[in-house]
C-alpha cells in the first residue's frame, strides 16, 4: 500500500512540475510554437483584363482561441482597353485578429490600410476595416467580411468581401 501511495505521490510530483514548466514557458514571453502561417490568394484573367492578389500573414496564439497577426495586400491589376494595355498596383499592411468560436467557426477582423491608383497620376491610401467571420479550422478557410469604412474612394467595388484563404 505504501508503495503504492508513493507512486501515486510521484505521478502527482511530476504532473505538477510539468504543468510549471509550461506555466514558466508562458510566463516568459514569446513562445515560437504559438505562431500560425497563412494568407490569401486570388487570380483572375481574361482577354482584356488581368488581377493577382497576394496577401501573405502571420499570426500568434495570444489566447487558445484567439489569434493577433499582421499581414501584407499586394494586388496587380491590368486592363486593355482600346489596344492600350494599363496597369496598376496596390499594397499595405493588414492587422488582425480571429476569435475561434468553436473549432470550425471564427469571428474575423481586420484593418487594412491600401495605397492605389485614383487616377491616371493620382494615388491615396483608403481604409479598410473588415468585420464578419467564418468557416475552417487549420488549412483551408472561407470567410464572409464586411468593411465598415467603404466609401466611393475604396479599391474594391463593393463593401462585401468573400474570402478564400489557409492558415497554419
Amino acid at each position: 500500500m505504501a508503495q503504492r501511495k508513493m507512486k501515486q505521490l510521484d505521478e502527482e510530483e511530476s504532473k505538477k512540475q510539468e504543468q510549471l514548466k509550461a506555466y514558466e514557458k508562458n510566463k516568459t514571453g514569446f513562445d515560437p510554437s504559438k505562431l500560425v502561417y497563412g494568407g490569401n490568394v486570388g487570380a483572375a484573367f481574361n482577354t482584356n483584363y488581368s488581377y493577382v492578389l497576394a496577401q501573405p500573414m502571420v499570426g500568434y496564439k495570444v489566447y487558445p482561441k484567439t489569434i493577433a497577426g499582421l499581414g501584407f495586400t499586394y494586388i496587380y491589376q491590368s486592363n486593355n482597353i482600346g489596344g492600350k494595355t494599363y496597369s496598376t498596383s496596390a499594397y499595405g499592411p493588414i492587422v488582425f485578429v480571429r476569435q475561434s468560436l468553436i473549432p470550425q467557426i471564427f469571428l474575423h477582423a481586420e484593418y487594412q490600410p491600401i495605397n492605389h491608383q485614383i487616377s491616371i497620376t493620382e494615388r491615396t491610401w483608403t481604409n479598410q476595416l473588415f468585420v464578419g467571420g467564418g468557416l475552417g479550422s487549420s488549412g483551408a478557410q472561407v470567410y464572409v467580411l464586411y468593411d465598415v469604412l467603404h466609401s466611393s474612394q475604396s479599391l474594391y467595388a463593393s463593401p462585401w468581401m468573400i474570402r478564400i484563404g489557409f492558415m497554419f
